[in-house]
């Protein structure tokens, strides 16, 4: 859970150095004083989102939110796999701070009566656990990625040609891509995830292009 709290404040203080749209939006963020002495952009994001709970489905969309201008109202799947996320960090807080007891703040949102007992009854529960976990973390990255991929063609900031693209285009897919989702995909039986950066651009570049054109094409 700890890892998946860290993954949140991570993909969040990275997208600014990547993203100069996000950039831009965190310039009216509260700061703290490590940024007036260091000049670190990221330093001073990172600051503030360690000063919050990352096991809140409200804190993870509030933020992705100010830096990313994410919106989650249209995306049901992602929704409800931040509220299970959330439901087992509350199984987490129970069972490591509280001797598997279930207080009164941890009831409400498991929707059992105060004072029951965690337990689990075997190891597939831990495993269930964790699918939650990596479930949650996948739909976050995907539709972070769509978002800000989305933006970035919308703002013609991608011009449609490779050479151009190439170092903005990298660096967004390497923060968002996992080699091991992508070694796994291959044997799933479902379609394979790009292997590499060029591959998803020339998966994306018909929106790319279009958009271009349209944009030359405006009076």
């Amino acid at each position: 859970m700890a890892v998946a709290e860290d993954y949140f404040r991570s993909i969040l203080t990275d997208i600014v150095g990547i993203c100069q749209l996000c950039a831009n939006r965190v310039g009216i963020l509260e700061t703290r004083m490590e940024y007036v002495f260091s000049g670190s952009v990221a330093d001073a994001v990172r600051g503030l989102l360690d000063r919050e709970s990352f096991s809140s489905k409200d804190t993870i969309k509030e933020w992705a939110k100010k830096i990313a201008g994410m919106e989650f109202s249209g995306n049901r799947s992602l929704n409800v796999t931040l509220a299970e996320f959330e439901r087992v960090c509350h199984v987490r807080h129970c069972a490591m701070h509280a001797g598997g007891y279930v207080s009164t703040r941890n009831a409400g949102s498991l929707g059992v009566p105060t004072g029951s007992w965690i337990s689990f009854g075997s190891p597939s529960a831990i495993h269930e656990i964790i699918s939650v976990v990596a479930a949650t973390l996948r739909s976050f990255n995907q539709s972070m990625f769509e978002v800000l991929l989305g933006r970035w063609i919308d703002e013609g900031i991608l011009s449609g040609t490779w050479d151009k693209d190439r170092d903005a285009f990298s660096r967004l897919w390497c923060a968002f891509s996992s080699k091991s989702d992508i070694a796994s995909s291959k044997f799933s039986g479902g379609p394979a995830l790009k292997s590499n950066a060029y591959q998803a651009y020339r998966s994306v570049h018909p929106a790319i292009a279009g958009r271009a054109r349209s944009r030359k094409a405006a009076p």
